[in-house]
């Protein structure tokens, strides 16, 4: 089976912040980004924000999938 749920966190997805990652994180709130790399092992996610340089590592509970 092939088919993506679109909810999940793979490589290449778009993302914002979710609720949980809002509250930690204010300063982020509005903004979006791409899904760079996953990691099975950690809960880390790295990701790179539309308009940044380098990425970060944010706690995958922190950010939900961008709908289409």
């Amino acid at each position: 089976m092939s088919a993506q749920q679109p909810d999940k966190l793979v490589v290449g997805s778009r993302f914002m912040m979710s609720e949980l990652g809002i509250v930690q994180l204010p300063e982020f709130a509005h903004k979006t980004g791409t899904i760079v790399e996953t990691s099975s092992r950690t809960p880390g996610v790295t990701v790179l924000f539309d308009g940044a340089v380098r990425p970060t590592v944010l706690d995958r509970s922190y950010i939900a999938a961008l709908s289409k």
